[in-house]
């Protein structure tokens, strides 16, 4: 009996016509596909560690917390301006408002609802200031005066103003608050003579200062206080 001898032909890469070291680069990126060498796939679709995830939510918190900070800083900072702007805007009103009254103050006496004289320009006790004043009139009608009673005053932290529709024997009406935050009020008045004047105590009873320094310690700040200068139309020579 004749035995048929079966041979098994092995092909290399170099007798197939494929370099060698081309060969060995393929299988080592099969074997990396299937995961024979433990890498491969298993390292593409690994996500971030534990430590990775604490530190970008570390900075991530970090970020919020400034931003938040920022936010903050930002809305009181406009808030303060708020504020302060309508503070200053009162200030400009009643700077208006008491410069209007020195331009138009006379340099008249007058009296009082029980028939007292008064001096031009009256300061002391509770009233920082009392005078006459021309009121302007476009269309004036019967019975009606041209002259005014103004009476200014400080009350429970704030600047008033009272006014009476008549100069003499008429009782002013209820004051008007024009300024608020006013801790305290200090007068000064220059004479004729360009001297400053802590007190008004005139020669003559229709005589009037030059001009009026008051200045107004503000509450909150009172290290920095408020000087306004005016100049009174009917005290100068």
């Amino acid at each position: 009996m004749t035995q048929v001898r079966s041979t098994t032909a092995f092909v290399t890469p170099a007798k197939a016509g494929v370099p060698l070291a081309s060969a060995t680069v393929a299988n080592k990126r099969d074997s990396r596909v299937r995961g024979n060498d433990g890498e491969g796939l298993s390292h593409l679709i690994t996500g971030f560690t534990l430590v990775e995830m604490m530190v970008a939510l570390f900075i991530f918190g970090m970020i919020a917390s400034a931003s938040v900070f920022l936010l903050r800083q930002s809305v009181e900072a406009e808030a303060r301006s708020a504020v302060r702007l309508e503070e200053m805007g009162d200030i400009r009103r009643f700077s208006a408002i008491m410069a209007q009254d020195m331009t138009l103050m006379l340099p008249r006496p007058s009296r009082d609802a029980v028939g007292s004289d008064r001096v031009a320009l009256m300061s002391g006790d509770r009233l920082l200031l009392g005078f006459s004043r021309q009121v302007p009139q476009i269309d004036p009608q019967p019975g009606t005066s041209s002259l005014q009673r103004v009476e200014w005053a400080l009350s429970d932290g704030r600047l008033t103003r009272a006014t009476a529709a008549k100069a003499d024997g008429a009782a002013p009406s209820a004051p008007v608050a024009i300024l608020e935050g006013i801790e305290a009020a200090r007068l000064r008045f220059r004479d004729k003579q360009g001297l400053w004047q802590p007190d008004w105590r005139p020669q003559r009873t229709d005589e009037l200062p030059i001009a009026v320094e008051l200045t107004l310690a503000q509450t909150g700040n009172p290290g920095a206080p408020l000087v306004l200068q005016f100049l009174v139309a009917g005290g100068r020579p």
